[in-house]
C-alpha cells in the first residue's frame, strides 16, 4: 500500500477501505507496512521546515485516526496492525517510529516502538525501550512484531519466540538497494522462530506530493511459511493484498524448536532489561 503523504485521515479512510476488502474475503488479521500512517520522511529532501512539518503530523495512540481504524476492526471482529508515526504523550516534541495492534472487539491493545533505528531515522525519531520488547496476545494468537532493520537484531527475534510469539508481522520500508535484506532477513525470522510472518512494506505507485520526490518504495510484501517460503507472494511495484490460510498450530511438531531441545539455553541465554526509560528521576 501507498499512504497518502502526509495526510494522516486520508490514509485512515483508505486503510479502513483495505480492511473492508480484506474482511470480505474472511480475513482474520490484516497487516499494514511500516510508518503508513503520513508516511515514510523523505530524507533527501529534509529541510528544517518539512522536519516540522513531518513532526506536527505524529499522532496519539489514543486519537481519532487510529480510533477510526479501530471502530473498523470492531465492526467486522478483526485483528489489525500497522505502523503509525506516534507522538510522546508526555514530551509532545518527541516522536517514535510505532505500530499498534487492534484486537478484534476494537481495543487498541498497545504500541510497540522501534528500537532500533536505521542512519538518519536516528534524527527523527526517539527510540522504543524495555517495554517495547514484547508479544501481543489476540483472538488470532500470540502476535509479535518486527520494524525494518530490527530483523538484524538476533537478540530482539530470540526475545519475542521466548516470549512465545506464534505470528510474526514483518513492518517494511523496501527500496531497490535493501530488497535482498528485507528477503533474507524476514524468511530468517520465519526460520528461526517456527512462524509464518507477514511481510508487508510500502509501494510507491505515483508522487501525489512535492516532498514524496524520490521516495521509490517497491513493495515486496509476501506471507512466508515456517520454513521460509513464500506462501502467498512476493509483490512488488503495486498495490495489492496478499492472502493466506495459515495453521500456527500445526507447525508446532515440526518447526525449528528454538525454545526447545535445540536451542541450548543451558549454554547461550538471553537477558531482557524490563525497567522502561525515564529522564526524570528523583533522588532521596
Amino acid at each position: 500500500m501507498q499512504p497518502l503523504f502526509l495526510d494522516v485521515s486520508g490514509t485512515a479512510l483508505k486503510i479502513c477501505g483495505f480492511i473492508e476488502g480484506a474482511f470480505r474475503k474472511g480475513s482474520d488479521l490484516i497487516v499494514f507496512p511500516e510508518l503508513i500512517l503520513s508516511g515514510y520522511p523523505n530524507f533527501k529532501q529534509f529541510t528544517l521546515e518539512n522536519r516540522q512539518q513531518y513532526n506536527r503530523l505524529a499522532i496519539y495512540a489514543d486519537g481519532p485516526e487510529l480510533e477510526m481504524i479501530s471502530e473498523k476492526a470492531e465492526e467486522h471482529g478483526v485483528v489489525v496492525v500497522l505502523g503509525f508515526v506516534e507522538r510522546d504523550p508526555n514530551y509532545p516534541e518527541v516522536i517514535y517510529d510505532s505500530s499498534c495492534v487492534i484486537d478484534g472487539d476494537g481495543s487498541i491493545i498497545g504500541t510497540h516502538r522501534k528500537i532500533v533505528s536505521l542512519g538518519a531515522e536516528k534524527m527523527v525519531f526517539k527510540e522504543g525501550d524495555a517495554r517495547d520488547i514484547r508479544v501481543f496476545e489476540t483472538n488470532v494468537g500470540n502476535v509479535g512484531v518486527g520494524l525494518c532493520f530490527e530483523h538484524l537484531n538476533p537478540l530482539y527475534r530470540k526475545a519475542l519466540s521466548l516470549l512465545k510469539k506464534e505470528i510474526h508481522c514483518a513492518l517494511w520500508v523496501n527500496s531497490e538497494d535493501i530488497k535482498h535484506i528485507v528477503s533474507c532477513s524476514t524468511r530468517m525470522t520465519a526460520i528461526e522462530g517456527g512462524t509464518y510472518v507477514a511481510l508487508v512494506s510500502q509501494v510507491t505507485t505515483r508522487f501525489g506530493n512535492s516532498m514524496m520526490k524520490g521516495q521509490r518504495f517497491l513493495g515486496g510484501s509476501g506471507i512466508i511459511d515456517p520454513w521460509g517460503k513464500f506462501v502467498s507472494g512476493p509483490i512488488f511495484s503495486k498495490e495489492e493484498v496478499l492472502y493466506a490460510d495459515i495453521d500456527p498450530e500445526g507447525w508446532r511438531v515440526q518447526m525449528y524448536q528454538s525454545r526447545g531441545v535445540e536451542a541450548r539455553d543451558d549454554l547461550l541465554s538471553l537477558n531482557i532489561h524490563r525497567e522502561p526509560y525515564n529522564p526524570l528521576k528523583f533522588k532521596k
